[in-house]
């Protein structure tokens, strides 16, 4: 029999052993996923695994003009780049939600848009068949803002 307040002698070091174990294992994994996880410092990086995007200067080229870069941001790289006499603006995106985000905001200035996988240029009236043929993409139109009204007679 034990005295009130003792620890019985048949109580092991089995819990608290079992208990050391699992913490030592959780904080293996967590070390494991840090290093080699998804974004890890070792694994490779969501932007590694993503197929590769043509940059501002890849896409300058196949216009035939030389790119000044105008903005390197984090979720924007773009420049701007003259042929033929018309400025030509062009834009890459580093995911499709930043990419998305812009494209929906730039259409409520009006205007057309060439969209491409992680890209945008601005067109005009005199680019967007040449550079539609050389980039390839969508043609994306913005609102109309020129305030024309179908005219339906009457006087």
């Amino acid at each position: 029999m034990t005295a009130p307040g003792t620890v019985p002698a048949s109580t092991g070091t089995g819990r608290p052993v079992l208990r050391w174990v699992l913490l030592f294992v959780l904080l293996l994994l967590g070390v494991l996923e840090l290093l080699f996880g998804a974004g890890g410092l070792i694994g490779s990086s969501q932007a590694a695994q993503r197929p590769d995007r043509e940059s501002v200067e890849e896409l300058s080229r196949r216009i035939g003009c030389t790119a000044e870069i105008t903005a390197d941001a984090a979720d924007l790289r773009q420049g701007l780049c003259t042929s033929g006499g018309e400025e030509i603006w062009i834009a890459t995106f580093p995911t499709a939600r930043a990419q998305d985000a812009w494209t929906t905001e730039a259409k409520a200035y009006g205007g057309s848009y060439l969209v491409g996988e992680g890209w945008v240029v601005v067109l005009s009236d005199t680019t967007q068949d040449l550079l539609h043929g050389l980039l390839g993409g969508v043609v994306v139109s913005g609102t109309d803002h020129d305030g024309g009204h179908p005219h339906t007679g009457g006087g």
